[in-house]
């Protein structure tokens, strides 16, 4: 991906970021830059710590407590507890990046660590005998966080761990109460289109790994599953392929649609399960599913692995991967939906696009309540489609196109961070538009506003 003149007010936004940042101006983001403190911040943070984890002998490791993050000299985290082979165990944590920095820092020996248990490392890979404290265990991070494509390390704030800064917070309320509304404007449209290249450079990893059709289906999948089944939806696009699906599902919606539950286990044991829409045949799902299922015997995903409780039943993954099915169905790839027509404007592209992703209900009933009505279709434009597009369109994004991004709920989080930066006093012109929403969510991303 390589769009740089593209993203010109990005680099607004990336002088503001490097001036508050304590006025340290930190190295742009590469490809796969980290350090060992990002993986302290991921182990501190239980967003972000991957389980269960284990060991480099197969035995399963969940952590109970990860420890208190030393600051001084020692192993990097003391008094943890965690749970290995079903044993609970209690002792100090040390991270690496590769086995052998316990070596090369002069660990062995070292009367400090003989309390460690846990030897965690990013890479795989066992020490030789001796090296390590007698009972002290080896786990890996890398195979796990591998599994999610929207982790990358250039998204912590490795100032914001072990403790929020605010500092940075008051000193951007300074800066913006010096700037008019259209110099706020054109700083939050600079965070926009700097939060839209991060995703961009993202998205264009996923492709290099698993292609652009998988690309996109991972991310529309992701997005059909709503903030707590994110994960979870993500893990069933890897366990059915856009490619296996297409091909078991013979461009047939219902086919495709049995297979998503089946394989992703959300398959309901009888009709009488509250929530469900009349239009959903159990019955039927079940007499399709059934012939594919030994495909996916060790594969498939646990009902478990859903978090189901307080879901809205409109919201609820097992109705939304219904358009997903639609999706799939078309004749023509999932790409291809979403391409760019030659002659078609930036705006015409826009509204295809999220007429495409906008999906009614399989009644066909006027008044029925769509399966992807517009503020998720907006949502869903905004973080797999557009970033697919800037890496697969040569010479893109057009200039035209920011001012034609869909316009996303001004929801709690955007409200907090426009108080924050703004006053209670900024009138509601200063966030409209898609651009400057992505903003506000960039200057929450890295201020923790």
């Amino acid at each position: 991906m390589n769009h740089t003149n593209s993203f010109e007010k990005a680099e607004l936004y990336q002088q503001l970021r490097q001036v508050h940042a304590q006025g340290v101006a930190e190295p742009e983001p590469g490809w796969d830059p980290f350090s060992e403190r990002h993986l302290h911040c991921i182990w501190f943070d239980n967003r972000l710590r991957p389980e269960p984890l284990e060991t480099e002998r197969g035995e399963e490791v969940r952590i109970l407590h990860p420890g208190q993050w030393n600051q001084e000299s020692g192993p990097d985290f003391l008094d943890a507890e965690w749970s290995v082979g079903g044993r609970r165990v209690r002792g100090d944590i040390e991270i690496h990046i590769r086995p052998m920095d316990w070596k090369h820092h002069g660990h062995s020996g070292d009367p400090r660590y003989a309390r460690v248990g846990l030897h965690v490392c990013y890479e795989h890979g066992e020490l030789p005998e001796g090296l390590l404290p007698g009972a002290c265990e080896e786990v890996a991070l890398k195979p796990l966080l591998d599994q999610r494509s929207h982790f990358f390390f250039d998204s912590i704030d490795l100032r914001a761990y072990p403790w929020q800064q605010t500092g940075a917070k008051s000193g951007l309320r300074a800066f913006f109460e010096s700037k008019t509304e259209q110099e706020c404007a054109e700083m939050l449209e600079a965070a926009g289109q700097e939060r839209l290249r991060r995703k961009a450079l993202r998205m264009s990893r996923v492709i290099q790994a698993v292609g652009e059709e998988q690309a996109l289906y991972a991310a529309l999948m992701r997005g059909l599953g709503y903030k707590q089944n994110a994960d979870t939806a993500e893990s069933l696009a890897r366990c059915i392929p856009i490619s296996m699906l297409k091909a078991m599902s013979g461009e047939r919606p219902e086919v495709a649609y049995a297979l998503l539950l089946g394989s992703g286990g959300l398959l309901p044991p009888d009709e009488v399960e509250a929530g469900l829409p009349l239009w959903f045949s159990c019955r039927k799902l079940w007499d399709l599913w059934w012939p594919h299922q030994h495909h996916f015997l060790d594969r498939a995903l646990a009902a478990e692995s859903w978090h189901q409780d307080h879901c809205r039943s409109g919201n609820h993954p097992r109705l939304r991967f219904r358009a997903m099915a639609q999706w799939v169905a078309d004749e023509i790839s999932l790409t291809q939906l979403f391409l760019r027509r030659e002659g078609q404007s930036e705006k015409e592209w826009v509204r295809g696009g999220m007429k495409r992703l906008m999906v009614a209900c399989p009644t066909g009933k006027a008044g029925d309540p769509r399966l992807v009505g517009p503020v998720r279709a907006g949502t869903l434009f905004i973080n797999a489609v557009m970033p697919w597009r800037i890496c697969v369109a040569p010479g893109l994004p057009h200039p035209e196109l920011w001012s034609c991004l869909p316009d996303e709920a001004f929801n709690s989080k955007t409200k907090r961070v426009a108080h924050a930066l703004f006053g209670p006093d900024q009138h509601p012109r200063l966030y409209r538009g898609g651009l400057r929403k992505q903003g506000l969510l960039q200057f929450h991303e890295d201020f923790q506003v």
